[in-house]
């Protein structure tokens, strides 16, 4: 009985209940944002190509930053670098919406949108993953992150399918209206939160040397044999996974099937299986061999994937993505939870930063390489080689004797 009420009990925390309820908010309009974002790109005449390098241009910035990034997110007031993220985000969707609707937008206009968006990133998720075990116990950790994976899922669910509806009854620009007051909700929400800070800390971090702090990090990561290896073992498999989930998915769906409102249902069965995996392990107080698990569940995604690539009966495939969506909830849990416990506060916004940097350093190689794919092997073979690619990388971390040790 006391496992279904620890979700529960977590969101009585103030703190951690207006950051939820802001999250969840703008859960709801990024839901949107991404179901939409390829068919912004189609919108403008772009296809594959131009669907990769919008990517690329979200992932760029974030490759040049986030090792810088993370030292100043460590520094500075997590509370306040979120309420900035949103406000910016905010205020670049509103024009966006307004370039819709003055039919104005080219692709110039998207890419950097996506920059932007990338750009921002390097300073909210840290942020946000060193912001949460302020506010909450370390023994609520798990269900705090599981409640934020229930509403990012529960958005997921009606997000992607509203979206696709307004895209194709109403316009592009409703949506991106729409995403434009869920940035600005989730800021004002953040703005309520108040968080005691030890001032001589701080002022003892704005006086010690940008390398020192970096190297503290950097240092955090040496010391830890199972963190340093699943980072360099998820730049791997990020290339599958993020290639077939931005770029091989909503194609599949537009030839496959019946373009956007598929896509939408595409997303809400990810969602489904995410929801699913979140209330399952929220309900749990701690998990045993989180580094097993991790790479398993890792495994069984790709295997998922694999299988979506012989274009089953659409039940199948919804089935399918429902299976994908809890095995990568899982994985994500798993590790957010792990390393906010198993790591001192005051180098978490560093080392997400370097985890960040390791899982999408690879990505513009991978989404250039799955957009030519794409071109001249078709989608079909392209998600084939998605989930080969995701089963032999998770094979390689369960090899790895730290990660395997990982409890």
């Amino acid at each position: 009985m006391e496992s279904k009420f620890r979700q529960i009990a977590v969101l009585r925390n103030r703190s951690f209940a207006l950051l939820w309820s802001g999250q969840s908010i703008s859960f709801f309009g990024l839901a949107i944002y991404n179901t939409c974002l390829p068919f912004l790109v189609f919108h403008t005449g772009g296809g594959a190509v131009e669907l990769s390098l919008a990517h690329s241009f979200f992932i760029i910035p974030q490759i040049i930053f986030l090792l810088i990034s993370g030292v100043y997110v460590d520094r500075w007031s997590k509370r306040k670098v979120l309420i900035i993220c949103d406000a910016i985000r905010g205020a670049a969707v509103l024009g966006i919406a307004i370039l819709l609707i003055t039919d104005k937008l080219v692709l110039l206009h998207i890419y950097s949108l996506t920059a932007l968006m990338g750009l921002l990133s390097t300073f909210y998720r840290p942020a946000v993953r060193g912001f949460v075990p302020q506010i909450v116990n370390k023994n609520q950790l798990l269900s705090a992150n599981s409640l934020r994976s229930i509403s990012q899922e529960l958005s997921g669910m009606i997000g992607p399918v509203l979206g696709g509806t307004l895209v194709a009854s109403v316009g592009l620009y409703i949506a991106y209206s729409i995403n434009t007051l869920t940035f600005i909700l989730s800021a004002l929400f953040i703005s309520f939160i108040t968080v005691k800070t030890a001032t001589t800390t701080n002022n003892q971090k704005d006086q010690s040397s940008f390398w020192v702090d970096f190297k503290d990090g950097w240092k955090a990561i040496r010391e830890r044999a199972w963190l340093g290896a699943s980072i360099l073992i998820a730049s791997l498999a990020n290339i599958g996974i993020a290639s077939f989930d931005v770029i091989i998915l909503p194609i599949f769906a537009e030839k496959a099937y019946s373009g956007v409102k598929t896509y939408g249902w595409f997303m809400a069965s990810l969602a489904v299986g995410a929801l699913l995996c979140a209330t399952i392990i929220g309900r749990l107080e701690k998990l045993s061999h989180r580094g097993i698990l991790y790479y398993t569940f890792m495994g069984v995604s790709g295997v998922c994937v694999l299988i979506l690539s012989f274009k089953p009966y659409l039940f199948l495939t919804l089935l399918l993505l429902a299976m994908i969506g809890f095995c990568l909830t899982a994985f994500v849990i798993i590790w957010e939870s792990a390393v906010q416990e198993l790591l001192d506060e005051s180098v978490l916004g560093r080392v997400t930063s370097f985890q960040m940097f390791g899982g999408l350093v690879l990505l513009p190689i991978g989404y250039s390489v799955f957009g030519f794919l794409i071109e001249h092997l078709g989608y079909i073979h392209s998600m084939g080689l998605a989930g080969a690619c995701i089963i032999i990388v998770s094979m390689l971390g369960l090899t790895n004797k730290r990660i395997r040790e990982l409890n």
